[in-house]
């Protein structure tokens, strides 16, 4: 776990560098330490051949610029690097670490100048760069708050998780609210230093630092993820002044910089590492569900075992799709953080199966498509629990119904000439957009596409939403009695990677997804390396690892334990 926190943190900001071009080359650094650990890992990540060196005299002839990076209290070697960019012509970026930012009684919000009152080390720091910068060299300088990670715990995060471990219970007293701290999350860090380095200003100093926050917050964020695991919160009294220690990032911000993350995922992260060390339980922290996740996946896992019913009864052949079965040759099951379940079929088998489904389901559930005339106008069918409620912030705009299903992906023919099966996926996409905009009844997109979306709207209103359902439906199938040899899946957005040899699919494999007997397609792997790259059985870092749905209304009603005993308002409306 703790490795896997490291590499998260490398990837956060290897991720954000190469989104903003940050990337750079002719970097020599000379320093030690965990943060020039980490700016070395990133750049491997990046692929950037940075050179690292020990002093001064190591400094390679091709350099152009030096990062000096070394604590405010010990900065050994500083005049040597100085003299050595004068010498050979070098950009300067100074990186000094502030390990211990003391609380200022009087400045509470004036960070850099409490800055400046409380670490006379330095003054001698600031003197050399002004001189250096006064005779003509170019410096700039990164001023870096107390470093947070997985391995500098600056926050305290350590003693409040071992708490919550050894006692079950997070301790928060009125001092709490009044004591105020900042810290520079160590992606962050590494981001700053390259921004600085590519956009800052000669002669200019920045602070850097991630998130300021008072010990009250942090504590209610630790105790908000462990609540479901049995940690309980305790009050105590403590009258405490108050406290601040803080530092302020605003001129960084003006060469755009802004923190990869905010104070509660850079906690769960961590806070992941603590417990695994602590052998407290960590899936409680990852739950995206208010502790309904298990719930959730057993009421899928039903529903799958359903759909498996019905398909073997009647010969019917399926396989797991999308991220199931990427979830099933990985995992053994669901993705750890996945939320649904998806199914494919070759289009006769799913003809088949469209007719036999809605009267042989378990009255528990029910089948979803256009063809029924119930406001569904997903470009897939579902099978749906009945009496469930499940709203994301994307299909919460459209009128339909809604509920926990699982989706059911048709893999349909198309012409095996690449430029042709592009054109028909191009022709289909463009359906897709006029249908998105005409079901929600309001504009899509941004700029120029809301705008050419709000012109086209009325005329788009003159035909039914059944009408634009069943001619997309139409020419999904438009190559369904042709013999070609090539695939793809309509329904997703996978553009341009989803033409696949139908040969993968014709065959299928048993495979278990957790304990329920399914099956995968022979080609899967072919199938996983198009969608999910070459390294598909590679986790992805951890903050990756969220919820595809972006839900705020989740309620498995008659679904729950005890169900018989509450009343239920599935839809939460008058009409």
């Amino acid at each position: 776990m703790l490795n896997t926190v490291k590499a998260n943190e490398i990837a956060l900001a290897a991720d954000e560098i190469r989104r903003r071009s940050l990337t750079d080359s002719g970097v020599c650094i000379i320093g030690k330490g965990l943060l020039c650990d980490a700016v070395k890992a990133t750049s491997e990540v990046l692929g950037e051949k940075y050179a690292f060196c020990g002093g001064a005299d190591q400094i390679p002839a091709d350099c152009r610029k030096l990062w000096y990076i070394a604590e405010a209290d010990a900065a050994p070697d500083l005049d040597a690097a100085l003299a050595a960019c004068a010498s050979k012509q070098l950009e300067l970026t100074a990186i000094i670490l502030l390990s211990n930012i003391n609380p200022h009684p009087v400045i509470r919000q004036y960070a850099e100048m409490e800055l400046i009152a409380t670490h006379p080390a330095l003054a001698r720091i600031r003197e050399n760069l002004r001189a250096f910068a006064q005779n003509g060299s170019a410096v700039k300088a990164v001023f870096c708050d107390r470093l947070f990670s997985v391995d500098a715990d600056c926050i305290g995060l350590k003693a409040i998780a071992r708490q919550a471990q050894e006692n079950g219970t997070v301790t928060v007293n009125s001092a709490d609210a009044l004591t105020y701290r900042s810290a520079l999350y160590l992606p962050d860090a590494i981001t700053a230093i390259h921004i600085v380095s590519k956009h800052g200003k000669a002669g200019n100093i920045y602070n850097a630092s991630s998130f300021c926050y008072s010990r009250y917050e942090l504590k209610s964020t630790v105790y908000a993820m462990l609540a479901r695991s049995g940690v309980k919160l305790e009050l105590s009294d403590d009258d405490a002044a108050p406290s601040c220690a803080a530092l302020s990032e605003g001129k960084l911000r003006s060469l755009g910089y802004e923190p990869v993350c905010g104070l509660s995922d850079a906690v769960r992260w961590t806070l992941g590492a603590y417990q695994n060390a602590y052998d407290v339980l960590t899936p409680a922290i990852a739950d995206g569900y208010s502790g309904k996740l298990d719930l959730l996946r057993g009421l899928l896992l039903d529903m799958l075992r359903e759909f498996d019913r019905i398909c073997r009864k009647h010969g019917i052949r399926y396989f797991l799709s999308g991220g199931s079965m990427l979830g099933a040759a990985r995992h053994g099951g669901f993705i750890p953080w996945d939320d649904d379940v998806d199914v494919g079929m070759l289009r006769e088998d799913f003809n088949r199966f469209k007719e036999i489904a809605p009267s042989e389901l378990n009255e528990k559930y029910s089948y979803q498509s256009f063809t029924n005339q119930n406001g569904y106008h997903f470009f897939f069918d579902r099978i749906t629990a009945k009496n469930t409620y499940f709203a994301s912030r994307y299909s919460d705009g459209y009128e339909m119904p809604k509920g926990f299903s699982i989706d059911i992906f048709v893999y349909d023919r198309v012409p095996d000439d690449p430029k042709s099966w592009r054109k028909h996926w191009k022709r289909l996409m463009n359906k897709r957009l006029l249908m998105n905009v005409r079901w929600k009844n309001e504009p899509r997109g941004e700029g120029k596409a809301r705008l050419i979306s709000k012109l086209l709207l009325p005329f788009l209103k003159l035909k039914s939403m059944d009408s634009y359902s069943l001619s997309y439906d139409k020419a999904t199938r438009r190559y369904e009695h042709t013999d070609s040899h090539t695939i793809m899946v309509p329904a997703t957005d996978h553009i341009y990677r989803d033409a696949m040899p139908r040969e993968w699919f014709t065959e299928v494999i048993p495979w278990k997804f957790e304990d329920v007997d399914t099956f995968m397609p022979k080609g899967y792997d072919g199938f996983l390396k198009i969608w999910y790259g070459d390294n598909y059985m590679q986790m992805l870092p951890l903050y990756k690892q969220t919820p595809y749905h972006d839900y705020y209304r989740l309620d498995l009603g008659t679904h729950i334990p005890d169900a018989e005993s509450i009343d239920f308002d599935f839809f939460g409306e008058l009409k």
